[in-house]
């Protein structure tokens, strides 16, 4: 996707979020986007667009103090962080998108005052849902950047699932918006050799193999 409506439409069909702001929360959300679009490298596409409230925190907060344990200091987050997010103490509604170049983008428009920002997906150590009945919060910590996004208890699960794809993905270099599970599914059910014998015989009525090459194949099919 390289356009602000396609990143729109995408987030609305995969139910990735939407802007609750009354009359012009959709006009808003697509303002958002075209910050995304604009910051677009030449070859760069987004592979998976979302729709959030933004909740930044100060990166000083999460560090780990001296002479704290690995486990102490993700008991102290986890306190710190648990109920602390709230709709309305979030920044707004900000648009995000994971890149096929790694970045993970998100922007929000506002008049006069536009707030951009990128992070390599590889900086990311930390994605950790924090649900409730209904609402939910995203917390994402990299290595210059610590921030929530928070929405309905499902937006975010689908949204921590879309990342931990997306990093996966990265690690393994294939960065093509197909999620893991997707391309696992399609790796472990490969063409049979009945499918393959009629994309033969496809390919001989199309000129495209010569009836020899055809014939050896199916005597090979019927060994």
């Amino acid at each position: 996707m390289k356009k602000a409506e396609e990143m729109y439409a995408f987030a609305r069909k995969e139910k990735l979020g939407f802007n609750l702001t009354p009359l012009i929360g959709p006009w808003l959300q697509k303002k958002h986007f075209k910050l995304i679009e604009d910051a677009l490298g030449r070859d760069e596409e987004v592979l998976v667009s979302f729709i959030a409230r933004h909740h930044p925190e100060d990166r000083e907060n999460f560090q780990q103090e001296q002479g704290e344990s690995p486990e102490d200091f993700h008991e102290r987050i986890s306190n710190k962080q648990t109920g602390k997010v709230r709709y309305f103490s979030c920044k707004g509604f900000t648009a995000y998108g994971i890149t096929n170049a790694g970045r993970l983008i998100f922007a929000r428009w506002v008049p006069f005052n536009n707030d951009y920002k990128s992070i390599p997906l590889s900086n990311i150590n930390t994605i950790n849902p924090n649900t409730r009945i209904v609402w939910g919060s995203l917390r994402i910590e990299s290595f210059r950047e610590v921030f929530s996004i928070f929405w309905t208890k499902r937006v975010v699960f689908n949204i921590a699932k879309r990342l931990e794809d997306s990093k996966s993905d990265m690690q393994d270099g294939v960065m093509d918006g197909i999620t893991t599970a997707n391309r696992q599914k399609v790796t472990s059910n490969p063409m049979t050799s009945t499918e393959a014998l009629k994309e033969r015989k496809k390919a001989l009525d199309e000129g495209l193999i010569t009836q020899e090459e055809y014939d050896a194949y199916k005597e090979k099919f019927l060994k």
